[in-house]
């Protein structure tokens, strides 16, 4: 089943839902009963039965054993006036491996349908100390 929605209509969209396209409950449980902090086992569904297959978390992570090399945040904001969204940021050693493979296997999502991306960038942020600093 696909997700049926515009940008503007997640909030409208039934708890069910924004559930379904997401993969995974807002009290942060899974679909299959395996409680928040604890990984699903996605092989014992297959067909996508418990955690759909075009899920947000499904894509995102299909091995949750072998999980992206990247530390995801999101951060919701609301300035009124329907100026409402997530910032969305991670970090990672190699941008190609980290957060471009992921974008690849979410391409088709359900979750796409309900998306407005209108700014991005990517950016370097050294490690502590000057051992980074080439000064040969």
């Amino acid at each position: 089943m696909a997700a049926v929605c515009q940008p503007v209509s997640w909030d409208t969209d039934s708890v069910d839902e924004q559930e379904r396209i997401m993969g995974r409950r807002r009290d942060g449980e899974w679909p299959d009963g395996v409680l928040v902090g604890e990984e699903p086992n996605l092989a014992a569904d297959p067909k996508g039965r418990r955690t759909p297959l075009d899920s947000h978390v499904r894509l995102a992570a299909p091995d949750r054993r072998n999980l992206p090399q990247l530390v995801p945040r999101g951060y919701s904001y609301d300035r009124g006036g329907g100026d409402a969204g997530i910032i969305f940021n991670c970090y990672q050693r190699d941008l190609a491996e980290g957060f471009g493979a992921v974008q690849k296997r979410l391409e088709g999502k359900a979750l796409a349908k309900c998306q407005l991306t209108t700014g991005g960038g990517d950016f370097f942020v050294p490690p502590p100390g000057d051992a980074w600093i080439d000064t040969s």
